[in-house]
């Protein structure tokens, strides 16, 4: 039992635990947040501000992105599961044994799960520092919330960073593994690109959801900054690094058929040549039947691809990349038309 609850990560076995359904979860965190806000709000004095868009922009962005990661979370999963899912049907068979190479499932490090919230959250307040400021407006209580919901979405972006990184550990594991891959049916690959695909828009969409509750000047910050650069150059970097040990193998077995295919062309082609000098013409045609058939062969390993994906997940992965700079641009651009 310890070690299948070990097989999920951290905030799934929360929930697995609790047998209230993930949907239920999220009702009830959703009102838990709003609902201490209301309250909060209410006890620096501050309850007729609630009819502020101002307020809502201010103290919601926090509770916002902390749902935004609990729904997109099973998703990305499922997609992760089938990407081990049609790399383990590719396993090689063992030598000596008619059985497929095992390769031992992730076991979630929940210490390192628990370490990486608490770096998130140490991040975070290092780098934001909230009690130089909000303190002294005089809501104590909004301001104690502010970095309550700021310190809980941290912790659980870093969870999600160390949870990404530890799936495609994972998936580096298995893509190893020489798997047999049938170069003419690449597409059998596609959920791992699929995978990483998910990965990056859930990133990107979670950065693109924090530009909307931020003002001009909270776009300008440069720890703001900081934090949407690396998020950004994370989501390309994990993209390809979740596919790398997948295109090796690919790239491997290519290589292998190409000098397979190259071996047999150049022999044929020998015998072609030294039945031409001694004037020997028969089987020429058979001869030189089997000449363009490697010809064609080769000529077909050539032009398949070595990467798992094709060209519409990857203008899927550069619009995703491009979306949050876009966002980021037309909130400057508006703020300044604003003023001016």
């Amino acid at each position: 039992m310890a070690e299948e609850s070990r097989a999920y990560p951290l905030v799934m076995e929360i929930i697995r635990r609790s047998r209230l359904g993930w949907r239920w979860i999220m009702v009830i965190v959703a009102a838990f947040l709003l609902l201490l806000l209301v309250l909060v709000a209410y006890l620096d004095g501050v309850f007729n501000d609630l009819s502020h868009g101002e307020f809502w922009r201010n103290f919601l962005d926090g509770p916002t992105l902390i749902l935004y990661i609990l729904v997109i979370y099973p998703p990305i999963w499922r997609l992760w599961r089938r990407a081990t899912q049609c790399l383990q049907a590719v396993l090689p068979v063992d030598e000596g044994s008619s059985k497929q190479v095992t390769v031992e499932g992730p076991i979630t490090n929940r210490r390192w799960e628990w370490v990486s919230i608490i770096v998130g959250v140490v991040f975070w307040l290092a780098l934001w520092q909230p009690w130089a400021e909000s303190w002294r407006s005089g809501i104590i209580w909004l301001s104690a919330y502010d970095i309550l919901t700021q310190s809980v979405l941290f912790g659980l972006l870093a969870w999600l960073l160390y949870s990404a990184l530890s799936g495609n550990r994972y998936l580096s594991r298995l893509g190893h593994q020489n798997l047999s891959v049938d170069l003419f049916d690449t597409g059998a690959l596609t959920p791992v690109a699929r995978s990483s695909l998910g990965f990056s828009l859930a990133f990107v969409g979670g950065i693109s959801l924090s530009l909307v509750f931020q003002t001009q000047e909270d776009l300008l910050m440069w720890n703001n900054i900081i934090v949407w650069a690396i998020l950004v150059c994370f989501v390309v970097l994990l993209f390809f690094l979740s596919m790398w040990s997948t295109h090796s193998t690919m790239a491997r077995a290519k290589r292998r058929e190409l000098d397979l295919a190259q071996t047999h062309l150049k022999a044929a082609s020998r015998e072609l040549r030294e039945r031409a000098a001694d004037g020997n013409l028969k089987g020429m045609e058979e001869l030189s039947a089997t000449i363009t058939v490697w010809i064609n062969y080769e000529r077909r390993i050539k032009e398949v691809p070595e990467w798992p994906f094709n060209a519409g997940i990857i203008r899927r992965l550069a619009a995703s990349a491009l979306a949050p700079v876009a966002v980021f641009f037309i909130k400057v651009f508006s703020g300044l038309g604003i003023r001016m």
